[in-house]
């Protein structure tokens, strides 16, 4: 069964026609995980896997969200249900260490660290008391460190056994030290560009099938040849072909495998 697990049609990108984008997925015949990026897209991602049988649930607060919104641990329990199987999107984001966003004050990149962990520390206390999966984030920028090395520490400092970095823009070293230590690896719409993709589809060539997820990162990140437009879970199954093209096997195994991977990480029915 093909399944984007990793979407985000709680987003506002969706405000205008999202009842046409969940029927696109119905026809399809395909599953979704949303995934929250703060407690009010947690919130509304619940209530897609709520109202629709084929829709799953991340909750979380996103990295860069950190100054923004208050990981108010209660708030986001109270969210948990048996369609809420992940925790997350989490993690770190050195892409605007600093935040310099239109109305944020300016931060030390120490701070905005120090900030980004705690509340990556709260999220796998979370996932942990429930049993659910992590969701985690990287994103890379700021110079002399590695997110996903950070990442990876993380995880392994805080015995999580069961977890995703999500859109891995790393390098194949790198991916291989996640899968080695059983965590999975996020491949995304940037896996069928025509330029600058090299590494990441050496990444989806190389490491094992089994650790391999089919992700959209929707509204974003839209595969070819519809880059450029809003991206819709629809598209996973063309990240699958592209997966399969790079390892010379057949798009029915990648989606089968891939969903087998999701049902193991995520403990679908």
């Amino acid at each position: 069964m093909l399944i984007d697990t990793h979407a985000h049609l709680n987003f506002a990108a969706y405000d205008q026609d999202r009842d046409q984008v969940i029927e696109r997925c119905r026809a399809k015949g395909m599953q979704v995980i949303n995934v929250g990026a703060n407690l009010a897209s947690s919130r509304l991602a619940t209530a897609l896997a709520d109202d629709f049988g084929h829709f799953y649930a991340a909750i979380g607060l996103h990295p860069i969200h950190v100054f923004d919104d208050n990981f108010d641990y209660q708030s986001y329990k109270l969210l948990i249900t048996d369609k809420v199987m992940a925790v997350g999107e989490t993690g770190f984001d050195y892409y605007h260490p600093t935040f310099q966003r239109a109305g944020a004050d300016k931060r030390p990149i120490e701070q905005v660290i120090a900030k980004q962990a705690e509340v990556f520390l709260a999220q796998i206390r979370l996932a942990r008391e429930f049993n659910l999966a992590v969701v985690c984030h990287g994103r890379n920028g700021l110079a002399g460190k590695d997110v996903y090395t950070d990442i990876l520490q993380m995880l392994q400092s805080s015995q999580v056994e069961r977890a995703v970095i999500h859109c891995f823009g790393g390098d194949l070293k790198t991916a291989r030290q996640i899968v080695n230590h059983g965590y999975y690896i996020g491949i995304d719409g940037p896996v069928t560009f025509q330029n600058k993709a090299e590494e990441l589809q050496k990444i989806a060539q190389e490491i094992p099938l089994d650790k391999i997820l089919i992700e959209t990162d929707c509204p974003y990140l839209t595969p070819e040849p519809h880059r450029g437009q809003r991206n819709e879970p629809i598209y996973a199954e063309l990240v699958a072909k592209k997966i399969a093209e790079l390892r010379n096997i057949s798009q029915k195994e990648v989606i089968e495998q891939t969903w087998q991977n999701a049902r193991h990480l995520f403990k679908l029915p």
